[in-house]
C-alpha cells in the first residue's frame, strides 16, 4: 500500500480492523510504509493504565528492548513534548508518543541517520492516535455494559485462543513460572431473592459490586468475564490445583465478608478445572458447571474442583476436536 501525503489509506485501513491482532499488524505495516522510517520499535500499553509499562509490539525490532523503568521515564518526557528528538554521533533517535484521551499510552521509537521530516513525524503521530482509538473501540466491544467485565462472546474467543497456543499450559510469556491455565465458573448464591426482595436496581448494584471484588482478586493478566446474569467466569493461571483453589477461596471469603448496601451479606459458589488438554469450549464449561453444582448441592458458599468429582473424562484425539 502506498502512503499518500495525508496517510488517508492507512487511516482507512486501521479503522477497518475489528480484531486486536489484525489491528496490531496493520499498525506495524503502516509505520513500516512511512517514508524514511526503517528501524523502529513500537511500545503500547494495551491496558490504558498509566501505572502499567507498555510492551513491545514488533518483536523483530532491530532496536534493543527497553526496560519498564526506561519506558516509564521516556513516557514522562514525551508527554511534555509531542515529539522528542535525540541526536548523537551515530545518528538520530525520534520518540513519537501515542495518545488516548490526553494520556500517553505508547511510544514509537525511530532510529535514523538524519532527523525525520516534520510532516513524517506528524503523520506517524496521527496514525498512532488512530490506532489507539480503534484499539479502545475493540476493547469496549468486548465488555459487558453493566460491569465492564469481559463479555460472553469474548470468553469463547479467549478460551479458543488459549487452547490454540502451541503450548497453552502456561509456557508462553511466563514459562519460567511453570503455571497452568484454570477455568472457574462463579455464581451468586440465592440471587433471585435479591431481585425479589429488593428489586432489579439493587440486584444490578450487587452484580456490579461482585464484579469489582472479582477484579480486585485477580491479576491484570487474568481474564474475568460476566458469563450471564449473576454468573461469572474466570480464566487465570496458577501453579497447581491447591493454589488455584486457594485463590478462589480467597475471593469467596472476601465476598462473604463484604457488606452489600441494603442487602447485607451474600455468598458465592464456584466450580473450577485445569485446562490440561485441548477440549471443546462447551465441554470445558460443562465440567466447570458440574463442579459448581456440587458446591451448590453441598450447602453453597463453597469452591469445588472438577477433579474432586471423580469422573472419568473421555479424552478425544486433538485432531478430532473443534474448539467451537
Amino acid at each position: 500500500m502506498i502512503t499518500t501525503p495525508c496517510g488517508h489509506e492507512w487511516i482507512v485501513f486501521l479503522t477497518q480492523q475489528v480484531e486486536e491482532q489484525s489491528l496490531d499488524t496493520a499498525l506495524i505495516t503502516a509505520v513500516s510504509g512511512l517514508p524514511e522510517i526503517n528501524v523502529f520499535a513500537l511500545y503500547i500499553n494495551k491496558h490504558f493504565d498509566p501505572q502499567i509499562s507498555p510492551t513491545l509490539l514488533n518483536a523483530d525490532s532491530q532496536i534493543a528492548p527497553l526496560s519498564p523503568v526506561e519506558l516509564m521515564h521516556l513516557l514522562e518526557k514525551v508527554s511534555k513534548n509531542k515529539i522528542r528528538v535525540s541526536c548523537a554521533f551515530a545518528g538520530v533517535t525520534t520518540y513519537v508518543p501515542m495518545y488516548y484521551l490526553g494520556t500517553v499510552i505508547g511510544l514509537l521509537i525511530v532510529e535514523s541517520k538524519d532527523e525525520l521530516p516534520e510532516d513524517v513525524g506528524m503523520l506517524a503521530r496521527h496514525i498512532l492516535n488512530v490506532y489507539a482509538n480503534q484499539l479502545a473501540l475493540i476493547h469496549k466491544s468486548r465488555l459487558d455494559p453493566l460491569t465492564e467485565l469481559l463479555n460472553r462472546q469474548t470468553f469463547d474467543k479467549k478460551v479458543i485462543e488459549i487452547l490454540s497456543e502451541e503450548d497453552f499450559s502456561g509456557k508462553g510469556e511466563i514459562s519460567t513460572e511453570n503455571q497452568s491455565w484454570y477455568l472457574a465458573i462463579i455464581d451468586i448464591d440465592h440471587f433471585k431473592r435479591v431481585n425479589d426482595n429488593f428489586g432489579h436496581v439493587i440486584g444490578d448494584e450487587v452484580i456490579l459490586l461482585v464484579s469489582r471484588l472479582l477484579k480486585d482478586n485477580f491479576r491484570f493478566k487474568d481474564y474475568v468475564f460476566r458469563y450471564g446474569g449473576e454468573e461469572f467466569a474466570v480464566l487465570f493461571q496458577s501453579y497447581d490445583k491447591v493454589a488455584a483453589r486457594q485463590k478462589l477461596n480467597c475471593l469467596r471469603a472476601n465476598i462473604a465478608e463484604y457488606p452489600f448496601p441494603q442487602v447485607g451479606n451474600l455468598t458465592v459458589s464456584a466450580g473450577f478445572l485445569e485446562l490440561s488438554y485441548v477440549d471443546m469450549v462447551a465441554s470445558l464449561v460443562h465440567k466447570a458447571d458440574l463442579a459448581l453444582y456440587e458446591s451448590k448441592n453441598n450447602g453453597r458458599n463453597l469452591v469445588t474442583a472438577y477433579s474432586d468429582l471423580g469422573l472419568v473424562d473421555d479424552i478425544a484425539n486433538d485432531d478430532d476436536i473443534e474448539l467451537f
